[in-house]
């Protein structure tokens, strides 16, 4: 098998012209790939712009190839259409804001001393960002639902916030990244939530995701970054 993408998690293997594995790495917990195929699973049924995922075997879950390109290498190759990216990338988060899908976990089984922030209703992806939207023709799909829960959307919105803004950095001395980042995660929130005039508890929820976010295997700079955000 090809391997045709590489990610923290994951390697993507073609299997046939419309099939693909995706063989997490050895240090992901066999109940996280369970989770992700369970979450999957649960998700296609009342979301279709995703691929559907067929079985799970052993360390690795056998799905559709969707032959495409991220939104964020599309971003960066054509800053001129950033904005017309961003309102497809808000739009669609939108879009999973109102749905509600049985046999996800609950937000606040992650968060059990913070109950009265996290619990909602609604579809929350957990790792929404430019990489993890694929453009196939004319339609943009969403991958990797490890994350997936329901609660309060405000918490999935932080999340992809701090995504976009510290996701990944790797340096401190890079401006040009500094500026694009900020000017990105401004205009996701921005575009966010234009049509809505009360936005209650978003710094709670900020603070919140940058605190858990700190917890997680990330690089170097970004913990240095968020524990700035913090301050």
């Amino acid at each position: 098998m090809n391997i045709i993408g590489t990610g923290n998690t994951a390697t993507i293997q073609k299997e046939t012209a419309a099939i693909v594995r995706k063989q997490f790495h050895a240090h992901v917990p066999h109940a996280a790939v369970q989770q992700e195929f369970q979450n999957h699973l649960s998700i296609q049924n009342h979301f279709p712009m995703t691929p559907r995922v067929y079985n799970q075997v052993d360390h690795s879950i056998r799905m559709e190839y969707l032959k495409g390109e991220a939104l964020g290498d599309l971003m960066k190759r054509h800053p001129v259409r950033i904005l017309r990216y961003m309102t497809i990338m808000v739009t669609l988060h939108q879009h999973l804001h109102r749905l509600s899908v049985g046999g996800l976990p609950r937000l606040q089984e992650r968060y059990p001393a913070h109950t009265t922030l996290v619990a909602g209703h609604t579809l929350c992806h957990g790792d929404f960002h430019p990489y993890n939207l694929l453009l196939v023709k004319e339609n943009v799909y969403v991958i990797d639902w490890m994350d997936a829960s329901i609660g309060n959307p405000l918490m999935d919105v932080a999340r992809t916030f701090l995504l976009i803004r510290y996701g990944g950095r790797m340096s401190l001395r890079n401006p040009a990244e500094c500026i694009s980042r900020f000017i990105l995660s401004h205009l996701y929130r921005v575009c966010y939530f234009k049509r809505i005039r009360k936005v209650t508890a978003f710094e709670a929820c900020l603070r919140l995701c940058a605190a858990s976010r700190l917890k997680e295997q990330i690089t170097p700079v970004e913990s240095v970054l968020l524990q700035r955000f913090l301050k």
